[in-house]
């Protein structure tokens, strides 16, 4: 390291059958031939941070069929093509933190990279969310330092493994409903130093194993819409009051602890279904939709007629629940005829709304027929012992 090295020729290193770990970091690297690694057959970490890679020398990993850890941290690389590591499918850690010239991510960047187990993104001005499915074997993910005003539900898709994400300072001021049904797997999570006021509620439901979270230095609103997560870091992360933050909102509650806030301090109601399903006649094997439109800071899900409840999370490989809380059939079936029922909670009590739906072998017209909506409200009595 440090030997102001400029160029890396092909052949450079082809005698080092043996070599296990090569060095190149913060020299002055800018370009790196097709077949400079030729002849490292047995090379596992290769180290490339703090140069001047403006790309990915994605040619010259030709042969290197045992590397593990490729460390290109701080270069200004500027764009992530399509199967940029696909040549190095073996690759358990990739640092690709503070390139700060990054403007774009390929949909395929990441393809091959079945191995990865962590891969660092951190501090790359990234603004949207970059695809990470292929990458099923992940379980460390760091995002920190970046752009993301919102995280949308199908950010992680397909992340089944991944254990551990860190997205710290980030500037993220929403989460929106669902984000993290993905991460079934999540043991930490890391959110803190960003500009979150409020979560929706049952954010954390899907994450079973969760054990750490970190919330602190956001702005919280401490109202309504704050209690579940109150009550809910009380349950679940009993030991560690301090990780997850204080009210900055209103004046009278700022500096208290989240898991301080209690229903005593405020007057909830029960959500409000802003647009509820309406009963639908229908051909088999059309699209069908069942509108339950709500607060974005509440859970929604789908009772269905044998009793079957869906969310977001679930699989079904017709009926899914998407995130503004319509329930969507890809093609319908006459057996799914019968009552549906949206039921919205948030921590005051629950709001349903029902509606038939009728699946028939022939087209029918429906200009004649008649939409009938129960919608019933259920407000959840708070004992004073809660």
């Amino acid at each position: 390291m440090e030997n102001n090295i400029q160029m890396i020729q092909a052949d450079t290193f082809r005698h080092l059958h043996h070599l296990e770990v090569l060095q190149l970091g913060r020299n002055a690297i800018r370009q790196i031939e097709v077949g400079a690694f030729n002849g490292l057959a047995s090379l596992n970490t290769l180290e490339l941070f703090d140069n001047w890679l403006t790309v990915i020398p994605s040619g010259a990993f030709e042969y290197l069929s045992k590397l593990r850890e490729l460390w290109l941290r701080n270069n200004p690389i500027e764009s992530i093509p399509s199967y940029a590591f696909n040549r190095v499918p073996s690759l358990m850690r990739l640092d690709l933190g503070e390139l700060k010239k990054l403007e774009y991510i390929s949909e395929g960047a990441f393809e091959g990279l079945y191995n990865l187990k962590y891969l660092n993104l951190g501090m790359c001005n990234i603004k949207d969310m970059p695809n990470l499915t292929p990458l099923v074997g992940l379980e460390e993910l760091e995002m920190s330092g970046n752009n993301f005003p919102e995280i949308k539900p199908g950010s992680f898709h397909g992340l089944k493994s991944l254990k551990k994400l860190w997205i710290m300072n980030s500037q993220i001021n929403l989460i929106e409903r669902n984000a993290f049904d993905d991460l079934t797997a999540l043991v930490e999570l890391n959110l803190a130093h960003n500009n979150l006021s409020s979560l929706p509620h049952d954010l954390f439901a899907p994450l079973r194993y969760l054990v750490e979270l970190h919330l602190h230095h956001n702005p919280w609103d401490c109202d309504c819409d704050i209690l579940w997560l109150s009550w809910w870091l009380r349950e679940y992360i009993p030991t560690n009051s301090t990780c997850c933050g204080r009210c900055h909102a209103p004046l009278h509650m700022r500096g208290r602890f989240l898991v301080e806030v209690d229903q005593t301090s405020f007057q909830c109601s029960a959500p409000f279904i802003m647009d509820a399903p309406m009963d639908l006649n229908i051909s088999e094997g059309r699209v069908a939709e069942l509108k339950c439109r709500t607060p974005s800071m509440s859970s929604v899900r789908w009772l269905l007629p044998n009793g079957t409840v869906l969310s977001h999370a679930s699989s079904h490989p017709r009926i899914s629940v998407l995130n503004d809380g319509t329930l969507n059939f890809s093609h319908v079936l006459l057996t799914d005829t019968g009552v549906y029922t949206c039921m919205v909670t948030n921590v005051a009590g629950n709001s349903n709304a029902s509606a038939y739906l009728n699946v028939s072998t022939a087209e029918l017209n429906t200009s004649n027929y008649s939409f009938f909506t129960t919608v019933t409200v259920e407000t959840t009595e708070i004992s004073p012992e809660d």
